[in-house]
């Protein structure tokens, strides 16, 4: 199967950078993006803070990697959908692979949702993070729009509504975890989601 990276995916990253981006995740998980100082990130990775300086050059540019580094490794899990499959069906692939990576990885989730309605993160860029790392989506997108399968909705606004559909679904799937392994419930969320941004009467069915 082929997988979807990035074109322009980030240069090989030093063990340092990913020791920090570790330790950033891992207290933001816990403490929320507030919560961790970058004192505390750079103790927790075991550099000192010149080091995680030199890295990143504040806070928000750690937020901001950290982000576009965990968008890049759930891409890069998700194989393309066969172009057989009806746009709904590549739709439900794409969603039920992201979900279940969401869901063994919950401390990604937790700074994803953290960072979904936060100000340190600008949604231009956060638009931007997603397409270039999550290409599938706004393609998919596109092409249900030009068959008359996804309204015809500005594609920001597209994106927006499918991440805050996604987020909040995964996110009760990881505090009810039998929830997240019922079929019944995987399957009324996926049609959930879809029902958001299909034309007409096509989610209901």
């Amino acid at each position: 199967m082929t997988h979807l990276a990035p074109d322009n995916a980030p240069p090989a990253m030093t063990d340092k950078r990913r020791l920090l981006l570790d330790a950033a995740l891992a207290l933001c998980a816990e403490d929320g993006l507030q919560g961790a100082a970058t004192a505390r990130i750079a103790k927790a990775a075991g550099v000192a803070n010149g080091t995680l300086f030199h890295h990143f050059p504040n806070k928000e540019a750690l937020i901001f990697a950290l982000y576009h580094d965990i968008k890049t490794r759930l891409g890069a899990e998700i194989c393309a959908a066969p172009s057989s499959l009806s746009l709904r069906e590549q739709a439900h692939h794409y969603w039920q692979q992201a979900m279940s990576w969401m869901l063994t990885h919950p401390n990604e989730l937790k700074y994803v949702l953290g960072l979904f309605h936060s100000p340190l993160l600008a949604r231009s860029a956060r638009g931007q993070i997603l397409s270039d790392t999550l290409p599938f989506l706004p393609a998919l997108l596109a092409q249900g729009q030009a068959s008359g399968e996804i309204t015809p909705a500005p594609m920001p606004l597209l994106l927006e509504v499918c991440q805050g559909q996604f987020l909040a679904c995964a996110a009760l799937f990881v505090e009810q975890p039998e929830r997240g392994q019922d079929g019944h419930w995987q399957a009324c969320a996926f049609t959930l989601f879809w029902g958001a941004i299909a034309a007409g009467r096509e989610g209901g069915e």
